[in-house]
């Protein structure tokens, strides 16, 4: 893609890995300038590593913590500095919990509800505080899930607050407009990731089948095709669009019953 982003400078909060270092490498095919901070060293290191590896040696990285105010408006203070501006800020940074409600205790409600939302709108806000000295703004997305419009039993509280963050969304965008600021969210479906691949069965094995029966493509996806449509989000192509929420969930939530288009297919083929 050519999305006119050469010489921007992007943050993505969560970058170290899975979606969050895809849209971090995404931004930098793109001729961004990147930052990228998550809370764990080691995978920060890695991905620094990896960066390098594929030709990218100056990205900026740092260790914080997303669900922390102070770390997060500090790493933005650097990045400031360090380039002068922000342009696109990612809040990837989250985490859920297999739990019913009723086993929930206060300290995991407070720690899913920082992780989910809290780090948001630490990032949302100290994005802004930079965005609002541009001449054009920037703009900012914020990863939801398609949790947050449907409800999973067992992991209630983390559709909870992804659902909040929408709501989150859609109050910065209209306190931000009046800066040029576009706030967007995308809704990904089951990405697969090295945290999320233990839980997907074998492809090709009929495990594999049921387990992705309701998407109406079916596989998961991958970290780059959420990627793409963030950084996609963040360009002047969607220049005309905030307060939206993206579903890249594989069509999960389109249809009630995907099981007539399997009983009918040959129907469908004439």
């Amino acid at each position: 893609m050519d999305l006119h982003m050469k010489g921007k400078v992007a943050v993505v909060a969560g970058g170290s890995t899975g979606i969050g270092f895809a849209t971090a490498l995404c931004f930098l095919e793109e001729g961004c300038k990147v930052a990228v901070f998550a809370r764990n060293a080691e995978r920060l290191e890695a991905a620094k590593e990896q960066f390098a590896a594929l030709g990218y040696k100056d990205v900026m990285t740092g260790s914080a913590d997303a669900t922390l105010e102070e770390a997060v408006n500090k790493f933005a203070a650097d990045v400031a500095a360090h380039f002068g501006t922000i342009d696109y800020w990612v809040n990837v940074a989250g985490g859920s919990l297999r739990k019913s409600l009723n086993k929930v205790t206060n300290e995991e409600f407070d720690k899913v509800v920082a992780i989910n939302l809290k780090s948001a709108f630490f990032g949302c806000n100290a994005a802004a505080r930079y965005m609002k000295k541009n001449e054009k703004g920037g703009a900012i997305v914020n990863v939801s899930s398609m949790a947050a419009h449907r409800a999973a039993a067992g992991r209630a509280l983390y559709g909870c607050t992804k659902a909040a963050l929408l709501q989150l969304t859609k109050v910065f965008a209209a306190e931000l407009s009046p800066f040029g600021i576009r706030v967007n969210s995308v809704s990904p479906g089951l990405v697969l990731t090295e945290l999320s691949r233990p839980v997907v069965p074998e492809e090709n094995s009929p495990e594999f089948a049921a387990f992705f029966t309701e998407y109406l493509i079916k596989r998961p996806g991958l970290a780059r095709e959420v990627a793409a449509p963030i950084v996609s989000m963040c360009s002047d192509v969607f220049g005309y669009t905030t307060a939206a929420d993206l579903r890249v969930d594989g069509g999960v939530d389109a249809v009630y019953e995907t099981k007539w288009i399997e009983e009918n297919i040959e129907l469908l083929r004439e």
